[in-house]
């Protein structure tokens, strides 16, 4: 009768729900689990072993009776924890990156008696939909820079591609080509930011992002995160031969794609003499140090300023209830009139990393 007991109180212990304290647990992914908190001493956690069968992230959903967020750490194959002081919050997911096939923990503690549900799923971060906007809590274990953020994007058409996002949390921002080329410096950001780059259409581009605190504790928000196009239609003029015609007081807005050093030519035509006056306003995302140059040249292409006329500013952002860009102007004029004729104009990105467009008129 005895053994009947101690066998019956053996199986009612390992019913899902019923709280065990400083125990071991097997999770399945979508599989929702209650317990209760053993107490809040470093040998009261509760385990949840859990073995993900892709790769991606691990996407942590929890909520306790007492409505407080629910304090949890990541462990490896050897219980060594790998992201810690992760707060979860109820109806939020967070994200800590995994490995498929490879052993995870998630522990818990808090105070005693008080009961919590968790569950997790195994999602990727590979299928951002243009123009919709995303929210995503990360362990900051998962933003190291050895453990990059990366979000794939493939351009449907050449522009300025925009990247928004709102963070509580200090980052870094780069973008690449392909996986492997570098196509940026590295961005700051911080609250309310839009970074962006000059895309070429059909590319597909990576945008990493990585804590600048480089640490394993804590969590980061990247909210109303989302990317859209400015279309610009993609420069032909890069030859004199193939050079576009400016007409009188009328800006053309002209691509600097980024990973590549881009050459563009505009033809002028003066029909009585005048001074030359050249008006540009810079819509550059990526435009550090002396990398957009600009040259007059005569009817032959050859250049009339020795010295090239440098064109360093850069686009910024502020917010107030929604982005707003502000582009620099560059004015300048000639001291000399200009007899009759043809000339050129000559403008050239000197970095892979310039990128963005600008406009320019004469006059």
């Amino acid at each position: 009768m005895k053994r009947f007991l101690y066998m019956s109180l053996f199986l009612v212990l390992l019913l899902p729900g019923i709280s065990v304290h400083a125990q071991d647990y097997i999770l399945k992914s979508k599989e929702k689990v209650s317990g209760t908190y053993a107490g809040a001493g470093e040998q009261d956690y509760n385990y949840y072993r859990i073995q993900p069968n892709k790769s991606g992230y691990i996407a942590i959903t929890a909520s306790a009776s007492d409505q407080a967020p629910v304090n949890l750490e990541i462990c490896n194959a050897n219980r060594e924890v790998i992201a810690s002081d992760i707060s979860v919050e109820k109806k939020e997911n967070v994200l800590q990156t995994c490995k498929k096939g490879q052993i995870y923990y998630i522990r818990v503690k808090g105070k005693e008696g008080v009961t919590y549900e968790l569950s997790y799923k195994v999602v990727t971060l590979d299928k951002l939909k243009y123009a919709k906007k995303y929210n995503y809590t990360f362990t900051n274990a998962s933003l190291k820079e050895s453990n990059l953020l990366q979000i794939p994007i493939k351009a449907g058409n050449s522009g300025i591609l925009h990247v928004m996002c709102e963070t509580d949390h200090s980052l870094k921002v780069r973008y690449y080509l392909g996986k492997n080329k570098v196509i940026s410096s590295y961005i700051g950001i911080n609250g309310h930011n839009l970074t962006g780059i000059g895309v070429q259409a059909r590319k597909r581009y990576y945008v990493r992002f990585y804590n600048a605190d480089n640490t394993t504790s804590g969590t980061t928000k990247i909210h109303n995160l989302k990317y859209q196009i400015d279309s610009i239609v993609a420069a032909k003029n890069t030859s004199r031969a193939r050079a576009k015609t400016l007409k009188k007081n009328q800006y053309t807005r002209t691509l600097i794609p980024a990973g590549k050093k881009t050459t563009v030519w505009y033809k002028v035509k003066i029909t009585n003499k005048q001074k030359l006056t050249i008006t540009l306003d810079s819509q550059m995302m990526q435009n550090k140090g002396k990398n957009l140059q600009l040259y007059i040249c005569d009817s032959k292409g050859k250049k009339l300023n020795c010295d090239p006329i440098v064109i360093n500013g850069e686009a910024s952002c502020s917010y107030k209830k929604k982005y707003v860009m502000k582009y620099p102007k560059t004015v300048f004029g000639t001291t000399a009139a200009f007899p009759e004729g043809t000339y050129y104009i000559k403008i050239e990105s000197k970095t892979k990393t310039s990128s963005g467009a600008f406009e320019i008129k004469w006059n």
